[in-house]
């Protein structure tokens, strides 16, 4: 009986062994499972309030969930592996509004453009212009370039043209460099000589006020809560912009000295305008809007402007940049974007303007960043590749993009035209231009303009 037992005994265990062998011998060990894990994406709307670009993921770690992997008995001979979906494709975004904007329309033009099926959807004043400003839609079933043509025609309707849009020029994060020194962005402060500590110093002060035509800004952020913000409301206007881009640019012009992105000028007044909207995922400025903002700043006799934003050239707005840069009014510097749209795209407006200074990007080497656009309108270089900026609500991240470049000459006209001598516009658009550092092609060239901008000597 004993003896019929062990046989029986060893009978159920080979019936196990014969019944487990091909798991065993299909499945890999533990250690060697091959498990694919989805990429995480890493977009530029930072509003996970991620510190900074330094989240990451993926391997063979245990994951919730997942827990079924730890018993090889109950998984496929080949695992499931999980794919990204391809994005799906990027809407186009439109470069002018469906309206015309049109000056100083005379009631007796407006009333027969009313008669024949135009709407007026807005009329308002731009002091600094002296002009009414219309807005105006199309008759039903008119494309709306032969609808403008038709208002060009009038009497008073000769600079009649597209609500163009502009838009911050801002472009995808990458990835940051190690720092080498006390801060983040020092290695762009060294590439152009910015003397730190020195400026708003009795012997280099920095009394000009800087006009910030962007997006929203959020002025309880950490890195600028303690400056000198004056945030100016446009009339009428729905805030519905975010406060990524503005809170960005404002932290690199007068972020804290104390924090991690201390700003160039961090004792500067900034007097900034939210000419933006957000529709969809586009967040842009219509040429109305954006001619209220420099208006709204004008009023208030503000004569340097970053404008970190681009787009198409437009009448009015040429009209609005002759009269601030005009050196018997307002005699204003202006500093603006290239823009991101790449090596051949057209020169982007304001920056084409021929009293407008174009600025491009570089990393802390020189090289140009290749989305930047080109042109011979361009006047310089400065940093704008792996800088470090506040976000929308804390911490701070990587940004890359002529928007960036801007607050680097900006701050630099700013210490210019602070000097107890007054500058002229076209002074210190000279001066920027003959200290710049030559990059690229001897001279001035598409790529780089004058070269980087130079800070060397501004603080005595």
């Amino acid at each position: 009986m004993q003896r019929q037992n062990r046989l029986l005994s060893v009978g159920l265990w080979l019936v196990i062994l014969l019944g487990l062998a091909p798991l065993i011998l299909s499945e890999p060990s533990l250690g060697g499972w091959h498990v694919a894990w989805a990429d995480d994406d890493d977009d530029d709307d930072d509003d996970d309030d991620d510190d900074d670009d330094d989240r990451r993921g993926g391997g063979n770690a245990f994951r919730p969930g997942n827990e079924r992997n730890l018993f090889p008995w109950t998984r496929r001979s080949e695992p499931r592996v999980m794919r990204r979906q391809p994005a799906p494709a990027a809407r186009p975004r439109p470069d002018f509004l469906p309206e015309i904007v049109v000056t100083d329309l005379s009631d007796a033009d407006l009333s027969i453009l009313l008669a024949e099926g135009y709407t007026l959807i807005e009329r308002r004043t731009v002091t600094t212009l002296a002009v009414t400003l219309d807005r105006l839609s199309a008759p039903s079933g008119v494309p709306l370039e032969a609808a403008r043509d038709r208002v060009r025609l009038l009497t008073s309707g000769d600079d009649a043209d597209f609500n163009h849009l502009y838009r911050a020029t801002q472009a995808e994060p990458v990835a940051l460099s190690a720092p080498t020194c006390a801060h983040e962005n020092c290695a762009a402060w060294a590439a152009i000589g910015w003397p730190g500590a020195r400026v708003a110093t009795e012997s280099c002060p920095v009394t000009t006020s800087i006009g910030l035509i962007d997006t929203g800004i959020n002025p309880a952020h950490e890195i600028i809560d303690t400056a000198r913000l004056d945030l100016i409301a446009r009339l009428g206007a729905q805030a519905s912009s975010g406060a990524i881009h503005g809170t960005a640019i404002a932290s690199l012009l007068v972020g804290s000295d104390r924090s991690r992105v201390p700003g160039l000028l961090p004792r500067a007044e900034i007097l900034a305008v939210d000419v933006f909207t957000r529709v969809a995922e586009d967040e842009r400025a219509d040429v109305a809007a954006l001619v209220e903002g420099l208006d709204l700043l004008a009023a208030r006799q503000v004569r340097l402007y970053n404008l970190s934003l681009a787009g198409p050239p437009n009448s009015l707005l040429a009209r609005m940049l002759d009269r601030l840069t005009d050196p018997a009014g307002l005699d204003a510097v202006i500093v603006s974007a290239a823009g991101n749209g790449g090596p051949t795209a057209p020169p982007a407006w304001p920056g084409a303007h021929p009293h407008v200074i174009a600025v491009t990007a570089v990393d802390t080497r020189g090289r140009v960043f290749p989305q930047a656009q080109r042109g011979d309108h361009l006047a310089l270089a400065a940093p704008g590749v792996n800088l470090l900026a506040a976000t929308s609500v804390r911490g701070a991240r990587g940004k890359s993009g002529t928007s960036f470049a801007v607050p680097f000459v900006t701050a630099t006209a700013a210490v210019l035209m602070s000097r107890p001598v007054p500058q002229s516009g076209a002074k210190v658009r000279a001066t920027l231009a003959v200290t710049a550092r030559d990059l690229g092609m001897p001279g001035h060239d598409a790529i780089f303009g004058h070269g980087l901008v130079s800070a060397e000597g501004i603080c005595p």
